[in-house]
Formats: structure tokens, C-alpha cells, sequence
């Protein structure tokens, strides 16, 4: 045993899970591809979508069909450790592809509530993608968000692409780091995609993300949405898309 192995793996978890519970390994082997929400009302609306069931040992996912695929609906609560953990224990059970959906802050002042963004790259500000070998900028699986923006030309959907701010430090989000990264290509600033990009690079997985605007930032202060209209129509809008891009064909 060396000194950096790490103590718990995740399949530690499985055998654990598997052990404590009696599960067979066939009851918890999941779909290679996923998707992640940060919400309770957004896992039911997108499970519903794709007909899934939810599993009986985790009420967290469920599993379904986007097209002819077979796809596992997973929610997670937000922030970047919490979301790092769910990949590697979905990861160890079967998952290899992820997409992941949540709400995002805009930065610039031409992104408004609802809009849509499918974002290039990352500004690493949390502290869960530097023990995974991430740091400065993180970038998607250049083919699953290729699929995301395939989805959203062939639906008509408006999006936007640009680099996201992950940050998990949500009240001390400054006016002068905001600013600094708009001037570079950032558009939105999120909590976890950065490290969700770290962890699939590490383990060898596949992994993009998908933003809906819920508040703004890029004016003069804050500016939240989270009950407009227009965000929960951009949610609505983007549910399909995702649909559409688990049932593709991406390499």
C-alpha cells in the first residue's frame, strides 16, 4: 500500500452497499449514461420525460429510456464535493457518461433570465477539482457537448456558449472577479461544473454541462429569478434538450 492510495475507493462503496443491503450486482449496475440534477422538482419533471422508475435501494435516480438508450436520472445536491461524490459512487456502479443540468448566474449583461448556455470552459474557484489534478481552467467532453449543442440547433433552441465561474463560495462572489472573468470569455458563473469536469477526467469518463440562467450579476448588483417565468420556461426548454441529447449518438 503506498502512501497516497486513497483509503476509501469507490468501490469500496459498492461492495459496502452491496454487503449491508443484499444487493445482487445486477440490482445496482446503472446505464453508462447519465444525468445529473441539482433539483427535486427537476429530477421528477426529467425522469417523467424518459419514463423512468425510481430504483428501490436509492430514491435519488432512476432509471429510464431516452430513445433506445438506457439512461440513469440522478439528483445530487448542490456544490462541488457532493456532486464529485455522486459521480465516482455512479461511476463504480456503471455510469460513463454524464451530463449535467442546473441553474448558473449570468455575468454579462446580454444574458438574461432564462436563457440557455452551454458552457466551453471552466475558471476553477472551488476546492474539490485540485485533488483531482484540475486547476486554472477545465474544459467538457468536447463530443457530449457537441451532442448538447447538436440538441439545441435541431429543436431551434437559443443558447449561448462562454466559460463558466465555478465558485462554491456563493457571498463572496466580488464585483472585481466577476468583472476580471467577463473580460476573459466568462459568461456564468455555477457551483460545480469545473469539479464535475475534473472527476471525469480523472476517472477516465465523459462529462458536459447544461446551464439555464436563473439570476443575474453582470449589472450593478443582484438580480434573481429563481420564480420567473422566463427561467422556468428556459428549464422547460432545455429538459427537452437534454432528452433529445441522451437519446443521440454521440461517440
Amino acid at each position: 500500500m503506498r502512501g497516497d492510495d486513497s483509503i476509501v475507493r469507490p468501490d469500496h462503496f459498492v461492495r459496502y452497499l452491496r454487503r449491508v443491503v443484499g444487493l445482487r450486482p445486477a440490482e445496482t449496475r446503472l446505464p453508462t449514461r447519465a444525468v445529473l440534477v441539482f433539483g427535486g422538482q427537476d429530477f421528477r419533471t426529467l425522469a417523467r420525460m424518459v419514463g423512468a422508475k425510481v430504483l428501490p435501494w436509492n430514491r435519488s435516480m432512476a432509471v429510464g429510456r431516452a430513445g433506445n438508450r438506457r439512461v440513469v436520472v440522478a439528483r445530487t445536491t448542490i456544490g462541488a464535493p457532493a456532486t464529485a461524490i455522486m459521480i465516482e459512487e455512479m461511476a463504480a456502479l456503471g455510469a460513463r457518461e454524464f451530463l449535467a443540468f442546473g441553474a448558473c448566474g449570468s455575468l454579462v449583461p446580454r444574458l438574461k433570465i432564462g436563457a440557455i448556455v452551454v458552457p466551453t470552459f471552466a475558471a476553477t474557484d472551488e476546492g474539490t477539482s485540485r485533488h483531482y489534478g484540475g486547476a486554472g481552467r477545465a474544459r467538457p467532453d468536447t463530443a457530449l457537448r457537441a451532442a448538447l449543442v447538436r440538441a439545441c440547433e435541431g429543436r431551434g433552441v437559443p443558447f449561448t456558449e462562454g466559460g463558466t465561474w465555478t465558485m462554491d463560495a456563493v457571498y463572496r462572489e466580488t464585483f472585481a472577479r466577476a468583472r476580471a472573468l467577463a473580460a476573459r470569455g466568462v459568461v456564468a458563473v455555477d457551483m460545480e461544473a469545473s469539479a464535475i469536469w475534473a472527476v471525469a477526467r480523472h476517472r477516465g469518463l465523459r462529462a458536459a454541462s447544461l446551464f439555464v440562467v436563473s439570476d443575474e450579476l453582470g449589472g450593478d448588483g443582484w438580480n434573481p429569478g429563481f420564480r420567473d417565468p422566463a427561467f422556468l420556461d428556459g428549464k422547460r426548454r432545455a429538459l427537452r434538450v437534454l432528452v433529445e441529447a441522451l437519446a443521440g449518438n454521440s461517440p
